[in-house]
């Protein structure tokens, strides 16, 4: 039995049920993000120099310490711990793109979800695009909400172009991304910024460098998103009543 067929059919309490089960889900994939993957990085400095001491301790053990320098190795062992933490790292900041860029992807079929199963009185066909666009264009036409004006608004287009830059690489999103914050493409730590012909790190967003702070920012615009539509639907489905 699906306990979503016994709501009741008001748009209002439909729309706010989902809404409720949305910020849920969304909470169990920061969850995810934060308890599994960012902790599982947490210790890459100890890592990678455990790389370099035991590359040392490895070295000293094939030479006459009688003839070899106390010092001898220990330049391999560095750059063996170097390249551990720099591919690792790669690795690290690849998934910390495509999770931030998984926000966005979640919102959009939520978004779907509600423009073509929960507002309309019978199911509709999805709008291949974008269901988030699905949803703006519905409930400007039905409710004469426009989501645009929202507050939180420009932190979800600011999303939507790291989404689109995750996944296509360089291009038209890109280059928006850069004009309006070309922080996101610099990593204060990497010790070859840009040398040319070497090819773009991390492994996946063309060069974006997502943080913690990134993900806790947009997940905080997804729900305020969901916040303010919650606000924006109350007042058509519940309106005041009229002194006489």
């Amino acid at each position: 039995m699906n306990p979503r067929e016994h709501l009741p059919q008001q748009p209002r309490f439909q729309a706010e049920y989902f809404i409720r089960d949305y910020l849920q889900e969304l909470d169990r994939y920061a969850a995810v993000f934060q308890e599994r993957i960012v902790c599982s990085f947490a210790t890459l400095d100890e890592e990678a120099q455990r790389i370099e001491d035991e590359t040392f301790a490895r070295m000293g053990e094939h030479v006459n310490p009688e003839y070899a320098s106390p010092d001898y190795g220990m330049e391999e062992a560095f750059h063996a711990g170097v390249n551990f933490y720099l591919t690792t790292d790669a690795v690290r900041q690849g998934i910390y793109n495509l999770m931030i860029a998984g926000l966005f992807h979640l919102l959009e079929q939520q978004a779907q979800y509600l423009a073509t199963r929960v507002f309309p009185e019978r199911p509709i066909q999805p709008d291949k695009s974008s269901g988030l666009n699905q949803l703006e264009l519905m409930l400007n036409a039905k409710y004469g909400i426009n989501i645009e004006s929202f507050q939180c608004w420009q932190k979800l287009k600011e999303l939507n172009l790291v989404a689109n830059t995750v996944k296509h690489g360089d291009g038209r999103s890109s280059e928006e991304l850069k004009s309006l914050n070309p922080d996101m493409f610099r990593d204060p730590l990497d010790p070859f910024p840009h040398i040319l012909m070497l090819p773009l790190r991390p492994l996946v967003g063309e060069g974006l460098r997502l943080t913690v702070d990134h993900f806790n920012n947009y997940k905080r615009g997804i729900e305020e998103f969901w916040e303010e539509l919650t606000a924006a639907l109350l007042p058509i489905f519940c309106p005041p009543s009229k002194l006489s």
